[in-house]
């Protein structure tokens, strides 16, 4: 733009110097220096102005920047001012269902300029949005003397699946008949399940989405990759009421040819104590899985759901994994490429299914993930107790532990969190309550043992560790923790 605007200054002189030649042959002095001076300063003046920028950080409802699986098919739009304007006068918002059509063409709304300093949550009035769509928009503003500036950069929104009729496959999980354990409540045993299916495509994938959702917790993979960056998804919710989903743009992750999805799933808040704080949990309550996978390819488009074709098991490597008590991973369950293509599942089982009902929303995510943040070093080592080491972190935080420990094989690590030291310098839980809060890991060969529980967390600001290679002096570097919370970013600080 300012290329464009010095080449129409460029012009403009260009035009002065002509005219000025033939004055300059009516008279040779005084007529030519006024005209030459005052075209000048009339072309500087317009050549100095400044063109005003376009709003910028555009978002929707609550501050999202172009998300996916959005919850909200009737949005509010947010933005910033450039710093050429103070105050706004004014504002046009178009929204269209492709790029291509702003800002000129907008076939789902139009605000037409409105007169208002509003810059926050400003409503949508156009087309129903429905499940799936995709809608662009951008917006201009006016300064308080009526200067417009630019067109901002495009946004985007997509909306995820609405409405419980969208989804067309059932919740799976394991048998009945094979939840044959019990805890030391007497209430069912649920282990954390291994879900497999394996897909062939048929050409190259131009378009795909994951939408998914657990009673319980969940991650997902394709292809021996994790799906997503987020932990113990899809999140608490009031799950006789509503359950959450989330939506995956997995394009990148599939390829022509064989595939393979993945899921483990555990019990997480749904099916654990934090939720059936008195009940005894029952098949009634086990943990599943619910997913959709939708394909766009040279082909056409597919859909692969969550049914009976996909196997299951519980003899991984996660034990058990409880948000009060912890987590136990015994690295002799391992197995192996499990997510990936050609693996042998023969002797997994037929997984069983479950009718979506109606009473209970299915709600895309209205709030951000819970994501690995940041990572605090130990800054202390005492040991109260002969091989029992505790690490103090300095402070208190909210996450996981990510080890690095030498061990033996068959030997298993023990891992115990507390917030504060007794007056001995031992760990004090008694503010845990009944909350076991201790993870445990179990070595199948000698060496070192890096591992982070998966469907647990934990607060905590110490660290003990137990069952660790004897002949080993503690290090600071065995044990980070791993800070886990919403992914928001810090916009500021303040002490008092």
């Amino acid at each position: 733009i300012k290329i464009g605007q010095n080449y129409f200054c460029s012009i403009n002189i260009f035009k002065v110097m002509i005219i000025s030649k033939k004055i300059n042959k009516m008279d040779k002095n005084r007529i030519l220096s006024y005209t030459l001076a005052v075209s000048l300063l009339l072309v500087s003046a317009a050549c100095n102005k400044d063109v005003i920028n376009g709003a910028h950080d555009l978002t929707v409802s609550e501050g999202f920047t172009n998300p996916v699986g959005f919850y909200d098919n009737n949005p509010t739009f947010s933005w910033k001012l450039p710093p050429d304007i103070q105050v706004q006068g004014a504002y046009s918002i178009v929204v269209a269902s492709s790029p291509e059509l702003l800002p000129d063409k907008p076939d789902l709304w139009e605000s037409g300029k409105v007169d208002s300093e509003e810059t926050l949550f400003v409503k949508y009035e156009g087309e129903k949005l429905s499940s799936r769509q995709k809608a662009f928009w951008q917006v201009m503003v006016w300064d308080q003397n009526g200067n417009e500036s630019q067109w901002s950069e495009t946004a985007h929104l997509e909306l995820g699946l609405l409405n419980n009729k969208d989804w067309n496959g059932n919740w799976i999980s394991i048998p009945a008949e094979a939840l044959m354990e019990k805890d030391a409540r007497g209430s069912l045993l649920f282990r954390p399940q291994y879900m497999r299916k394996e897909i062939k495509l048929n050409s190259r994938v131009k378009r795909a989405r994951l939408y998914i959702t657990a009673k319980g917790v969940y991650e997902a993979y394709i292809n021996g990759t994790k799906v997503g960056t987020d932990v113990m998804s899809p999140g608490w919710t009031p799950v006789s009421k509503s359950i959450s989903t989330l939506t995956y743009d997995v394009t990148d992750m599939l390829k022509e040819g064989e595939n393979t999805i993945g899921a483990v799933v555990a019990e997480g808040w749904h099916s654990g104590r934090i939720n059936l704080r008195s009940t005894l949990k029952t098949v009634e309550h086990t943990p599943r899985l619910l997913c959709q996978l939708e394909i766009e390819d040279a082909d056409g488009t597919q859909t692969i759901v969550s049914d009976a074709s996909w196997k299951v098991t519980q003899n991984g490597p996660i034990r058990s994994s409880k948000i009060y008590d912890g987590e136990t991973y015994d690295a002799r369950y391992e197995l192996g490429e499990w997510s990936s293509n050609g693996y042998d599942d023969s002797n997994w089982l037929s997984v069983t299914e479950q009718g979506i009902a109606d009473s209970i929303l299915l709600l895309p995510k209205r709030y951000e993930g819970v994501k690995d943040k940041s990572e605090i070093a130990v800054k202390n080592i005492t040991e109260p107790e002969a091989g029992k080491p505790i690490f103090d972190f300095g402070q208190n935080n909210v996450g996981v532990p990510l080890v690095n420990v030498p061990m033996k094989k068959g030997d298993t690590l023990s891992i115990r969190f507390a917030e504060m030291l007794d007056k001995d310098g031992t760990l004090y839980t008694d503010n845990y309550r009944s909350a076991l809060s201790t993870d445990y890991y179990v070595a199948a060969k000698d060496g070192l043992v890096q591992w982070r529980p998966t469907f647990t967390f934990h607060g905590y600001r110490y660290i003990e560790l137990s069952g660790f290679s004897p002949d080993e002096k503690p290090q600071k570097n065995w044990v980070s923790a791993i800070v886990q919370y919403s992914d928001f970013e810090m916009n500021g600080v303040f002490s008092s």
